[in-house]
């Protein structure tokens, strides 16, 4: 067991367990900065996100927007798994550019004319999908842009992150398929990484049961985009 992959499933398991996503986000950049290759990351890290958005969704499915995942579905699913079945004929790098998005997402609520700006680019919600899903299938990145279309809409903490957790989890459901059947990887399940597995689960239930219930809805907005902020700061500065 590798300490670095250890420490950095503790981290991104503990900020997924709040904002619904994470561990795909910020886990991806975090070990190909300490040398993994993507394909062994999102093997390691797949299996963690699925199971804490699982246990995210127990007794929350009523609060889900139905009507977002459904088009998600259709629109976001199909050039996820597509780039990255092509991942390798691809050199494309969008962290400058999704970093510096991310930074202005975070300051809709301070900036009332970015807040404008953002408003109207999400209003071609089918765009905004589609692109989302070549994001996430070329650089693991997409679940930045689910919390900034779910951070948009007004929805309680609960159904933001309930929302974003069965979009996340079919974001990696689908990746971990593609991965297996379609390249032929099948090394992945083996005893260390399901150590790491459950420790993202053990962080999932210490955070669900004495950090997310104590943060209110205002509280949770201010969190989300400090989140947003950081992520976009650390994309940059990668």
């Amino acid at each position: 067991m590798e300490t670095d992959i250890l420490l950095t499933i503790i981290f991104t398991s503990a900020v997924q367990s709040l904002f619904g996503t994470g561990v795909l986000m910020l886990g991806t950049p975090i070990l190909l900065i300490l040398g993994y290759d993507f394909q062994n990351a999102l093997l390691i890290l797949l299996p963690t996100s699925i199971l804490i958005n699982f246990f995210q969704l127990n007794g929350n499915l009523e609060k889900i927007d139905k009507r977002f995942y459904i088009k998600l579905l259709f629109l976001s699913i199909p050039p996820i798994s597509f780039f990255l079945y092509f991942n390798n004929s691809f050199s494309i790098n969008l962290n400058l550019f999704t970093g510096i998005f991310l930074i202005i997402i975070s300051l809709k609520t301070k900036i009332s004319l970015i807040e404008r700006m953002i408003e109207k680019f999400i209003q071609n919600e089918n765009l905004f999908l589609v692109i989302m899903g070549i994001i996430h299938g070329i650089t693991n990145l997409g679940g930045a842009l689910l919390s900034i279309i779910i951070f948009s809409k007004r929805l309680s903490k609960n159904s933001k992150r309930s929302t974003i957790a069965i979009c996340y989890l079919t974001f990696a459901v689908f990746q971990l398929s593609t991965l297996t059947v379609l390249l032929g990887n099948y090394n992945y399940f083996n005893c260390t990484n399901l150590i790491y597995w459950i420790i993202g689960l053990i962080i999932f239930f210490f955070v669900e049961n004495f950090l997310f219930i104590k943060v209110d809805d205002k509280s949770y907005t201010f969190y989300s985009n400090f989140f947003i902020f950081i992520l976009g700061l650390t994309l940059i500065l990668k």
